[in-house]
């Protein structure tokens, strides 16, 4: 019994089959069929087609994720890179502000030290001519412009002054201070200083102002010449220091009206080494005072503390400055020339010999009876880049 086949679904080999059929037969006649071993050929060449885009598809995916991981790590090396480059201009902004400080801090700095530098320069100036000025003035005056602190005790003799003697003769202790100047001379450098023994030694050198000297390894020209002299002063200064009368200074202007009577308080202590006042002399707001004692004693004996208390109310409220009350003035005052007879300065040295090689070179030729010298007291010379004050003395034979 014959049934019914309904037309069947090809698959694909069939349809693959039916499609090689019909290009077959649409051919030529005389070809048939393919064979089976083509047949398989092109299914094995299917399969790998297949399994190759199987295979791209996957490396196809994996490429997709691997490019969705770079994309993220793309995107947070973006943001890192935006954060480090924020952090850097942060910082970028941090030093310069640094930077600027620093640079005006230094301008400052060079600033300060070109105006201190300028006013060290300007120090150095003032104090050259301050101590050319002095130099000047003691070249002149040739007197000490502070006489030395000496402590001086004054002793009264008992017979000498009566007790009850209180006349105005008493009342003052007189010093009279000599003031002998010094003639001096500054050597430059290249000069030498001659002191003979005699005088008519010195007026030989000096008639001959040039002198050759003989130092073995050279011979040099020297000039001779007397000894410049300035004018000099001689005077007396007196002192009249009062037994009785204290200066006392650095009062305070606290009380104007009421300190008169406190300082007679103060000074009439006798545990504070007072005594009973006669009178005070104190201006209003000058801050010194003149206080005249009864004893004569007591003015002494305060002056040497230098320094005496305030007392107020019971209270020591300042130190006051004391000092005995002076009076100064000139006698004999003199001006005169000096002149030194035994000394000769010779100059225009030139040489590089060391000083006391120099100075036995000089004193040999110069005591040699053929280059009409003598015996030499004393000499002195001056190198290079140096200079020296010397000072004269007066001669014991002239006294």
């Amino acid at each position: 019994m014959d049934q019914d086949i309904g037309p069947q679904p090809l698959s694909d080999e069939s349809c693959l089959s039916f499609e090689i059929t019909a290009i077959e037969d649409g051919s030529e006649n005389n070809d048939t069929c393919l064979n089976s071993e083509a047949i398989c050929q092109v299914r094995e060449e299917l399969e790998k087609w297949q399994m190759n885009i199987l295979k791209l598809e996957k490396e196809k995916s994996d490429l997709i994720c691997k490019r969705l991981d770079a994309e993220e790590k793309r995107k947070q090396a973006t943001n890192h890179l935006c954060q480090l480059n924020s952090e850097h201009d942060n910082y970028k902004d941090e030093f310069l502000k640094e930077a600027k400080s620093c640079q005006e801090m230094l301008q400052e700095k060079n600033q300060k030290y070109i105006k201190l530098k300028d006013q060290l320069v300007e120090l150095e100036n003032d104090l050259q001519r301050k101590q050319a000025l002095c130099d000047s003035l003691c070249t002149k005056f040739r007197i000490k412009l502070k006489l030395p602190e000496n402590n001086i005790k004054f002793i009264k003799s008992e017979q000498s002054v009566p007790v009850d003697q209180v006349g105005d003769e008493f009342l003052n202790v007189k010093c009279i201070y000599t003031i002998l100047p010094k003639m001096s001379v500054v050597l430059q450098n290249g000069q030498t200083l001659i002191t003979f023994e005699d005088e008519q030694v010195a007026s030989r050198i000096l008639k001959n102002a040039n002198h050759q000297i003989d130092l073995q390894s050279e011979k040099i020209q020297v000039k001779a010449q007397s000894i410049p002299s300035d004018t000099m002063q001689q005077f007396e200064i007196h002192l009249n220091i009062s037994m009785k009368k204290i200066r006392v200074s650095d009062i305070p202007n606290n009380l104007p009206e009421q300190m008169k009577d406190k300082l007679e308080i103060s000074f009439s202590k006798s545990s504070l080494g007072g005594g009973e006042v006669e009178s005070i002399k104190y201006p209003a707001s000058s801050g010194t005072a003149i206080i005249t004692f009864v004893e004569k004693r007591v003015a002494q004996r305060i002056a040497e503390r230098k320094q005496y208390p305030l007392v107020i109310n019971g209270k020591t409220t300042c130190w006051l400055t004391v000092e005995p009350v002076m009076g100064s003035y000139l006698k004999k005052f003199q001006i005169f020339n000096g002149v030194s007879k035994r000394s000769v300065l010779l100059s225009d040295i030139k040489s590089t010999m060391e000083e006391e090689e120099m100075q036995d070179k000089l004193k040999i030729h110069f005591q040699k009876p053929s280059k009409n010298g003598g015996e030499v007291e004393d000499i002195k010379y001056v190198p290079k880049d140096k200079h020296l004050l010397v000072y004269f003395e007066e001669d014991p034979a002239e006294k």
